[in-house]
């Protein structure tokens, strides 16, 4: 089990998920830097032991701006792999960032050909409070059946758009859903979690890594590991 940081900027700045209505993202509060550059916190994150990282580039996803530059800083400045969602991905990000992995979403991509980008990529399951969220117009089960054999679709990544931002906890609901359903790949979430206890139960139902954003902020994931809250299992999770 892995432990993937995230950081969301918009306008330029780290700023911190609401529920995942990105046009209500706030100010971050941090437990763990008291700036809001993203390549300051990207360097808190690998100071902290934590080997790769996720970015929500709002900028890209909104108004098709993406932050190039703190995106290359991020990746070719610090030890960390990055994996960015940028909203719709194409040849010229590809080029223009070598070192990131593209995170394609289903709720900003219209056609499959996105799919076929020529370098290893995550596939964003996006859903909020059971809705799966697609611009193709297609409903979870039959996406499923469409990439289920697909040898270049590898990572998938789970996110309960609704639990983003929140202390709800994780949906453990449809990672036990697609887990049964795709065999064989690597499945990531994000979304709810609060703590190591969340974190132990994803493991147990197939999530291979865990992306953690306000928990790690409220100190709430540094708090567990340094009690020791998973102590008592050798396949603790850890950064």
């Amino acid at each position: 089990m892995q432990i993937v940081p995230i950081i969301d900027i918009k306008d330029g700045v780290a700023i911190e998920a609401a529920l995942g209505r990105r046009n209500e993202y706030r100010e971050l509060s941090s437990r763990l830097s008291d700036s809001n550059d993203p390549f300051k916190l990207s360097l808190v994150y690998e100071r902290l032991g934590f080997t790769e990282v996720y970015v929500a580039d709002l900028d890209g996803i909104l108004d098709s701006k993406p932050n190039y530059d703190i995106l290359r800083d991020i990746s070719e400045r610090t030890n960390l792999s990055v994996m960015a969602d940028i909203g719709v991905w194409s040849m010229e990000d590809v080029l223009n960032l070598p070192k990131v992995k593209p995170v394609i979403a289903t709720e900003t991509f219209t056609s499959l050909n996105v799919l076929e980008l020529p370098k290893d990529f995550v596939l964003s399951l996006d859903t909020r409070e059971g809705e799966f969220q697609s611009a193709m117009n297609l409903p979870l089960k039959d996406f499923i059946r469409i990439i289920r054999d697909s040898k270049k679709i590898t990572e998938v990544l789970l996110i309960d758009l609704a639990r983003v931002g929140a202390a709800k906890g994780p949906n453990i609901e449809l990672c036990m859903r697609v887990a049964g359903e795709l065999l064989g790949k690597t499945l990531l979430y994000g979304g709810g979690v609060r703590n190591m206890r969340d974190i132990q139960m994803l493991y147990e139902v197939g999530i291979e890594k865990v992306l953690v954003g306000s928990a790690l902020h409220s100190g709430a994931i540094l708090r567990d590991i340094y009690n020791g809250v998973m102590r008592e299992s050798s396949d603790s999770p850890a950064p």
